[in-house]
């Protein structure tokens, strides 16, 4: 328990730091126990604290020589508890340097606690005998055998859950043999290293104190590794200070790991008591629940997973029961010599090499070239976990030199300490409009995928309101956000312009277009509170705000939304007011957690090939839309409002080995829906071009146009309306590349010659993708060479420094005063 609330205190101050997760989890957490565990810091602490004291008490022979180093331990533990009383500091971090000495600082008391006890015993000779022993290959083998087949077998299970066939082909085959080698070679590295820690170990004169100081070290070192890997590639968070927490967490880990498992170890030497399960049997009880873990976890944790980093924790998990099971269950050691272990670590080694070097003659059912082949392996680890955990500790992935175009995406990244100090303007002057205006109703469905609709794919059949109101309206084809995740994303709509990438710029004011508009033009404002309007809003009594009885950013739900909306529309309101009414529900987004019925309960079925959860959840809106919209006409409104139905971004949902959002680029994520009905006086004397390449910072300036805000000013940074009164306005605004952008991390993309060519790069691990979407719409077949990717790069840089130069921001500067708009 007391390591537990000192990890999960440090993590939460680490995110505290981290600008995305700052704000995506720490002013908005998407989950009850984290503003309870923030509200009770001081009283977890204590429990914690007592829970280390009681653990480690001992009224033996020994507390003399113990007591001085117990009293130190908690006197520290004590006059932390009485400062923590009077000054909690997880309520006010904000995401500065603080927070993340406060993340280290955190680990101290595990440290402290973990120190407390002695892991130097001295052993008899016969329990040194036992030790010196190596363990055997064959069992390791065995290991590797059983995770593979198990991991092996819930991939394919999750395959026939999303394509409902159970087809398996020679490249099916290829990937299963090529995941057991990855496994074998693995398990013989692993078991090859400890062996040489026990050889050496057994030629010092405490080999005991040197087995465990070694087996630790790896472990140590492995950790902080993979932590290191973790924070650069999921959050870019790299340098020293990454580095330095991997090392602190790695360290307090494995000492609190060693203190746990130490005295186990320790105590199977000792005969098992009358009564109690035999240690056999509880290996294989442990053994099985392993292996129904390792199945079952993908659809326990759905798709809460954000960045891989919960199935890669448990695999490893699963690897150590599953290891330490195994060999309780053939203990059998061996000795070997230090010559005979080096030669099996140097010969494994060449041989996946050599086995690697030529997959492009063995493999040939994955693909025609190593790209190819490394792509389909990459979609494979998507479904199983276990094969890429083990591929990547390998030193397999698509990792390239990245140098200085790293260095420039990462300074304009999650750019710190920034304020607005330039306007946004779409027009040059804007003043109220006379007359009569329309209602204005933009429905945000956050994660909602166009190929989940009917209007945009002909095997959906079950948003039937939807396709309804799609025949009534202008359905618009080639829409993408430019943005991978809502904290970007919808900002980016209520401004109508590009953003920096920073969370936020502050007053967000100077760049709300949407906002300035409305209040221009006299419109009652009707708003769900979701967690980014809640940031960028300003605190005005005139907006009616929905959805303040939602604790947790993922429970906005659009059935209680628009519940509450028609309470608001059906109230006592100005007959020549407007209404604006908008709404970013959470029913698609991978964390969300509502009351709906499940489709269990419901017996959904489902396209085969596509999420089962997704489309039920869009059947849903679908349904609650549909009300909404027949409540709308029955007042006689819906013929006088503009609707808009969109999204903020897609969802990788593991079709093509590809899961989540937000920290990468992928066309699926990428590509959104746009629907837009038009009053019909409206819309009878404007044109439009449903092909065109169109972005979500297009919608305000579009509203600006309708309300009869014009001309629009033409910026790089700006959107453009999707209407015109003539097709030559319209065509007035020239076509562009689009410069698309993770909100998480480092990641950047260009999208050319009008939505038919692709790139991405990611600066951790360094890679860099091409893509013809015209013939390789699914985006699996990398045809990128050193000039293109030179000239995507330096396009890249240009765009990044275009946006810098607008709001102001000079890398190592900061936000610079700015007083005028460029």
């Amino acid at each position: 328990m007391s390591g537990t609330y000192f990890v999960l205190t440090s993590l939460y101050c680490l995110l505290a730091f981290l600008p995305y997760t700052f704000f995506s989890l720490i002013k908005a957490p998407p989950y009850a126990w984290m503003p309870w565990f923030v509200r009770h810091q001081a009283a977890l602490y204590f429990a914690a604290a007592s829970a280390a004291v009681a653990a480690n008490w001992r009224v033996r022979e020994e507390w003399a020589n113990r007591r001085r180093r117990f009293i130190v331990s908690a006197f520290f533990l004590v006059v932390t508890g009485v400062y923590l009383s009077f000054r909690p500091f997880l309520a006010v971090l904000d995401d500065s340097r603080t927070a993340y000495w406060w993340s280290l600082a955190s680990l101290l008391p595990l440290v402290a606690v973990t120190l407390w006890r002695r892991i130097d015993d001295v052993p008899t000779d016969e329990q040194t005998r036992a030790d010196n022993a190596e363990l055997g290959y064959s069992g390791a083998l065995l290991i590797a055998f059983v995770v593979c087949m198990v991991y092996a077998a819930g991939a394919r299970m999750r395959l026939y859950n999303e394509t409902r066939a159970l087809g398996f082909h020679w490249a099916d085959a290829e990937v299963t043999l090529w995941s057991l080698v990855s496994h074998l070679v693995l398990a013989v590295v692993v078991v090859s290293i400890i062996n040489l820690i026990l050889a050496l170990a057994a030629k010092t004169s405490n080999p005991r104190w040197f087995r465990r100081a070694g087996v630790g070290a790896l472990v140590f070192v492995s950790l902080w590794i993979t932590l290191a890997r973790f924070l650069d590639n999921a959050l870019s968070f790299a340098g020293w200070a990454a580095r330095a927490y991997a090392a602190a967490l790695a360290l307090a880990l494995t000492m609190w790991a060693l203190s746990i498992v130490l005295p186990f170890l320790d105590a199977e030497r000792k005969p098992a008591r009358d009564g109690r399960i035999s240690r056999r049997t509880v290996a294989w009880i442990v053994l099985i629940a392993s292996a129904a873990l390792a199945v079952a976890f993908p659809y326990l944790i759905g798709g809460a997973d954000w960045s891989g980093f919960l199935e890669g924790a448990v695999t490893l998990a699963v690897w150590i029961a599953v290891s330490a099971c195994l060999f309780r269950l053939r203990p059998a050691r061996v000795q070997y010599s230090a010559l005979a272990v080096l030669l099996v670590l140097v010969g494994s080694g060449a041989a996946y090499k050599t086995l690697q070097a030529s997959e492009i003659f063995w493999s040939r059912p994955l693909g025609a070239t190593d790209d190819e082949i490394s792509l389909v392996l990459e979609a494979y680890g998507g479904h199983d976990s276990s094969f890429q955990l083990a591929h990547h500790l390998l030193g397999n992935g698509r990792r390239e030199v990245c140098g200085d175009l790293c260095r420039i995406l990462r300074e304009y990244t999650n750019v710190r300490d920034t304020q607005a100090r330039v306007d946004v303007q779409l027009v040059d002057t804007l003043t109220p409009v006379r007359g009569p205006r329309p209602n204005i109703f933009v429905f945000v469905i956050d994660s909602m995928r166009p190929d989940y609709l009917g209007a945009y794919n002909p095997r959906v059949n079950y948003t039937p309101n939807l396709d309804a109101f799609a025949r009534d309206s202008v359905v618009l084809h080639q829409v993408y956000s430019q943005y991978a995740g809502t904290s970007l994303s919808e900002p980016a709509i209520w401004s109508g312009a590009m953003m920096l990438h920073a969370h936020y710029l502050q007053p967000f004011s100077r760049l709300n277009s949407l906002d300035r508009m409305l209040h221009a033009d006299d419109y009652r404002m009707v708003v769900s509170n979701d967690e980014v309007l809640s940031v960028v809003l300003p605190a005005d009594d005139g907006v009616v705000k929905l959805d303040t009885d939602k604790t947790l950013w993922n429970q906005l739900e659009l059935g209680s939304t628009l519940q509450q909306a028609r309470a608001v529309l059906d109230g006592p309101q100005d007959a020549g007011q407007p209404v604006f009414f908008y709404a970013q529900p959470k029913n698609v987004h991978q964390f969300a957690r509502n009351n709906v019925p499940s489709p269990t309960s419901q017996h959904w079925q489902w396209p085969i090939g596509m999420n089962g959860r997704i489309t039920y959840e869009v059947h849903w809106v679908d349904a609650r839309l549909g009300e909404f919209f027949n409540y709308l006409k029955q007042r006689g409104m819906y013929d006088n409002s503009i609707i808009i139905v969109t999204s903020d971004h897609g969802e990788a949902t593991g079709e093509f080995g590809r899961t989540s959002h937000s920290i990468f680029i992928w066309p699926e994520i990428m590509r959104v829906p746009l629907i837009i009905h038009l009053p019909p006086k409206m819309r009878e004397h404007l044109v439009y071009d449903d092909t065109r390449l169109s972005t979500l910072t297009d919608i305000a300036p579009t509203l600006y146009y309708l309300l009869g805000h014009r001309p629009i000013r033409q910026n790089p940074l700006y959107g453009r309306p999707l209407f015109a009164e003539a097709k030559q306005e319209l065509d007035g605004y020239p076509k562009r590349d689009l410069l698309l952008a993770s909100d998480a991390r480092a990641v950047y993309g260009i999208l050319t010659a009008d939505g038919r060519y692709l790139y991405t790069t990611y600066d951790s691990p360094a890679q860099s993708y091409l893509f013809d979407l015209a013939s390789d719409p699914k985006a699996q077949h990398n045809i990128l060479t050193a000039p293109l990717k030179q000239r995507y790069d330096e396009e890249i840089i240009g765009q990044l420094h275009l946006v810098g130069d607008y709001y102001g921001y000079k890398p190592g500067v900061g936000s610079l005063l700015a007083t005028t708009q460029p």
